[in-house]
This record gives structure tokens, sequence and C-alpha cells, in this order.
């Protein structure tokens, strides 16, 4: 169909012609081309750290449930350890008792030789006797230059500056002395005694 358009020039339609498409062209920044690229690279490197934190929990989380297995098992183990270590603990505090009464008793052994050491010429004994807390020593002295009791503060002094002897006594005190005569020698009958700790 035909038209015909008898309006002047100015005040007709124009018709509008499609225009062609021409290509767009954005300029960009050479900076904000490199920062472009670089968003996808930091969105990989991310993705990346990502699969990795996954991976290294998984490896966790077997490595933990494999060690919680292996504790499971030696569950028997363990208790016959805990009923080791009861045991121990009951013979060790019962070897601290036994060294300890060990460590507070007297070698009457090392004592009688110390005695018999330092024992001089004209004094023997007749009795040792140890009663509770309590020691007794009963012995005759004989001399015959007539100093008995001289000789026998000496041997007194003598064991009392031995510290090997005198080490578990708290006092050690000769406490009666009586002279008789026997066979015309005068002898004296002595008693010591001495006080353990």
């Amino acid at each position: 169909m035909i038209e015909i358009n008898l309006l002047p020039e100015e005040l007709r339609n124009r018709v509008v012609k499609p225009v062609k498409a021409q290509s767009v062209r954005v300029s960009v920044k050479p900076g904000a081309q490199q920062f472009i690229l670089l968003v996808p690279l930091i969105f990989v490197l991310l993705i990346m750290v990502h699969i990795i934190i996954v991976f290294l929990g998984v490896a966790r989380s077997s490595q933990l449930n494999a060690l919680k297995n292996k504790w499971e098992r030696m569950l028997p183990e363990r208790k016959t350890l805990e009923d080791f270590n009861n045991e121990q603990m009951l013979y060790s505090g019962d070897s601290k008792d036994i060294q300890k009464l060990l460590n507070e008793r007297i070698n009457w052994a090392e004592k009688l030789n110390r005695l018999s050491l330092v024992l001089p010429p004209g004094i023997w004994f007749e009795v040792i006797s140890v009663s509770g807390k309590t020691f007794h020593l009963q012995g005759k002295v004989v001399s015959l230059t007539k100093e008995e009791v001289s000789l026998l503060r000496n041997f007194i002094d003598d064991l009392k500056n031995r510290p090997d002897f005198v080490k578990n006594f708290n006092s050690l005190e000769l406490s009666s002395i009586q002279k008789e005569v026997i066979g015309g020698y005068e002898v004296a009958d002595f008693n010591l005694v001495g006080t353990l700790k």
C-alpha cells in the first residue's frame, strides 16, 4: 500500500530507519584489566584452599577415629595396668614403711662390736639387755692399782665419744657402782643404763 503524505515536510512524521548495530568498544585501563584477571585467579585459589582444608579435616577425622578404635581395643590392657599401679602403690607404701623401720632400727651387732673394741683390760660384761627403750649393761671392773672407778669412767667417756655408738641413745649414764672383795681382789660391780631414741 502506498501512502501519500501531503503535509509540508516540517510537519510530516519522519520514519526512523533502523540503525545498524555498531560494535561497542569499552576502553579499560591496564591496572583494571589486571584486576579483572586476578579475580578469577583468587577465586580459584580460595576454592583450592577450601578443598585442602576439607581434605585435611577428613584426614584428621579418620586419624581420630583410628586412635579412638585403638584406645577402645586397649581397654583390657589399661585395666590391667591400672590394677598393677594400684597394687604397686600399696606395695610402695608398705616398702616405705619397711624402709622407715629399717632406718630406725638399731644395729646391735655393730654396737656390740664397738663395745668389744673399746673394752679395756680389767672390765668384763655379765649382762647386756634391752627392754623397751632402756638399755642395761652390767659388768665388773678390777684394777691392781685400785683405780676401778677411773677405769670405768674412761670406758664410759670413750663410748660417749663414739658417734656410731651413741647415735641411737638419748642418754648413757652409770646408774650404780658397788665394790666387793673376791679372792683377795677388790672388784666393782657397775650398772650402765641408756635411754634409746
